[in-house]
């Protein structure tokens, strides 16, 4: 069967423009099954005359699936085949049912915005990674991907919130998706507009391979929901200018179109659990390789046999506390330390945020979903990757840095994280990969000369260093008064029970997790000196379970390593990194050597090629 040219196609158009049927003879041209994804709902308030009649213009062989209000629709090209067509229409219905089954689209503006509820500032959140996930999905196979989308953003900007919620939300997915398309078309009374490159002006169709540049007639193409209504602008309220930000480079994974503070595109979302395909040797997730250790089994053992009380968090509360010399009002066990990115968010809701980069991308998603203003402070491979507190902003209310940093591995000194400090400014410090450094001096534990200006905040984990990621079990620690307003920004119990006894198991075993550490040390170094031995590949000294790496231009070591069966963790997602640099987890040296002479291949091999 011979494989279309175009991976990934973005149809775009108004209400009864014409974009489905032109959409569904572009589908029907190519030599290859259909899957269709309806995204309109089906129900006693959906226009089932309509969608009748796509159904009855549409080939009989065709296989047609319900999106319904689901948020993974990459899922739903993985099992269609890998040279299969298919076509979800449209973005637009999908967007406004998830929207409207968690009360964000149904939203007049008169009460309290449900976006800024941990549930709804989780569902936009998730509604924001689907157009970038679905890009990556569609452009990763060897089918053809049409996606057609409302074009609303024409329109007057509606006077509701919760519309004007589904139009900004709608026009941030068309631009992810275009920035990874092959081909971008407008549909505009039943003719088709090819859309070119981005700064270039748009030029009509020259070829006709779908009906571009046809006339559609209007009884032949219902589209396949109606958008949601728009209303006139009120006089207070001003139509907003249209964006000109640039779209982000493409990479793998969600790819959200939103400018920093300085100017650079925000990061996307993907984490390396979603990095390793099933049967390959896995250097890409950060969790030590193994089953938790005998304590930790039992501590959960202990909290599942005891699950018909609500769970209560006071003995792990109480031990945290005399473990790091703190307060037991300033402890709070969090469902793993992520949800202290949105809980602080939430709580919180600073002005202006220092973000330092590269590091860990979940604290920008959870200050983007409340609005906050995001500065970069950089930190350079010139300067070993080393945190310059100068570098700050002075005027910003908050500052999120890892110690060590995910992905650079970089242990700043404590001393440059209290120098951090300001009168009304938190320094919220994510400590996930304490755990792995031997005489640490954790800024979770309390010292007298932490007392000063502003509020320290830590958050830690025992995903990493304990290999229980399923059982999300993090916690954060602070004054009381900070954590009494972290607590009430989201719902109660979020820790279950197993995650509370194990939590507790921990705090009253200080040296539990040294053996561990030592091991990563040694295991870590001999990692390091063997990638150090390959030409033109560039590695940084770590304090964490992995190592960054550079590798030499042109190289595309996440592919060649997926030949050898090998999955490390691409870092073209975060800010200030490239497609060049890879992040490799700590495992044994047996699995080192493999990883290294397949490293070795892909780079000769490159060399060669180039």
């Amino acid at each position: 069967m011979q494989r279309p040219d175009h991976r990934l196609v973005l149809v775009l158009g108004g209400t009864r423009s014409g974009k489905s049927a032109w959409a569904e003879r572009l589908a029907a041209e190519r030599d290859a099954p259909v899957r269709y994804v309806a995204t309109a709902p089906n129900g006693p308030d959906g226009d089932g005359e309509r969608i009748a009649a796509h159904r009855a213009r549409r080939p009989a062989d065709w296989e047609t699936v319900d999106a319904g209000t689901r948020h993974d629709l990459h899922a739903l090209l993985h099992d269609a085949g890998p040279d299969a067509t298919v076509l979800i229409d449209g973005l637009g219905a999908w967007l406004a049912g998830v929207l409207h089954g968690a009360g964000l689209l149904d939203d007049d503006g008169r009460g309290d915005d449900p976006a800024h509820g941990i549930d709804g500032a989780s569902v936009i959140a998730s509604a924001e990674q689907a157009a970038g996930g679905l890009a990556a999905a569609a452009v990763a196979r060897g089918g053809l991907t049409i996606v057609v989308g409302e074009e609303a953003g024409m329109a007057p900007v509606a006077a509701d919130r919760g519309t004007r919620r589904w139009v900004d939300l709608l026009g941030s997915a068309h631009q992810a998706l275009a920035a990874r398309a092959d081909r971008v078309v407008l549909v505009v009374a039943g003719r088709a507009v090819d859309l070119s490159d981005a700064g270039e002006a748009p030029h009509a169709a020259t070829s006709k391979p779908s009906g571009a540049g046809e006339r559609i007639a209007p009884d032949a193409a219902p589209d396949a929901a109606p958008d949601p209504p728009a209303a006139p602008v009120p006089p207070s309220e001003p139509t907003p200018a249209p964006s000109s930000a640039p779209a982000p480079p493409a990479a793998d994974g969600p790819a959200w179109p939103a400018l920093d503070d300085d100017g650079t595109p925000s990061p996307r979302r993907p984490h390396g659990d979603r990095m390793v395909p099933e049967g390959m040797l896995d250097f890409a997730v950060n969790v030590v390789d193994g089953d938790p250790p005998g304590w930790a089994r039992q501590a959960l053992q202990a909290g599942i046999s005891d699950l018909t009380p609500y769970p209560d968090d006071r003995p792990a509360i109480a031990a945290l506390a005399v473990r790091h010399g703190r307060d037991p009002e300033g402890v709070l066990p969090l469902g793993g330390a992520a949800e202290g990115f949105w809980r602080v968010a939430l709580a919180l809701r600073p002005r202006h945020a220092a973000v330092v980069v590269p590091g860990f991308i979940e604290s920008e998603a959870a200050l983007r979903a409340v609005g906050t203003r995001i500065s970069h402070v950089p930190r350079t491979a010139k300067a070993q990757w080393a945190l310059d507190p100068g570098a700050v902003p002075e005027e910003c209310d908050l500052v999120v840095v890892g110690r060590p940093e995910n992905p650079t591995g970089t242990l700043d000194p404590r001393e440059a994280i209290l120098r951090l400090r300001r009168p009304g400014r938190t320094v919220l410090v994510d400590e996930a990969f304490a755990d792995f450094v031997a005489d640490a001096d954790a800024l979770a534990d309390h010292r007298d000369g932490d007392d000063g200006p502003g509020e320290l905040l830590v958050l830690r984990s025992l995903t990493k260093t304990l290999s229980v990621p399923g059982v999300r079990c993090g916690y954060l620690v602070g004054s009381p008064d900070v954590i009494a307003r972290v607590r009430d920004a989201g719902p109660p119990w979020s820790c279950s029970t197993p995650a509370l006894e194990l939590l507790r198991a921990y705090a009253e075993r200080p040296d539990a997790c040294d053996r561990i550490a030592a091991r990563t040390v040694a295991h870590r170094a001999d990692l390091t000196a063997r990638l150090q031995q390959l030409a033109g590949v560039q590695v940084w000294p770590s304090q964490a379970n992995f190592v960054l790496v550079r590798v030499p231009d042109g190289v595309d070591a996440v592919a060649g390593l997926h030949r050898h069966g090998i999955a490390v963790r691409p870092c073209g997602s975060f800010v200030g990194l490239d497609d060049r640099h890879i992040r490799v987890t700590v495992r044994v040296p047996a699995l080192h050597a493999r990883l290294t002479v397949a490293l070795a291949d892909v780079i000769s091999s490159a060399e060669r090629e180039g």
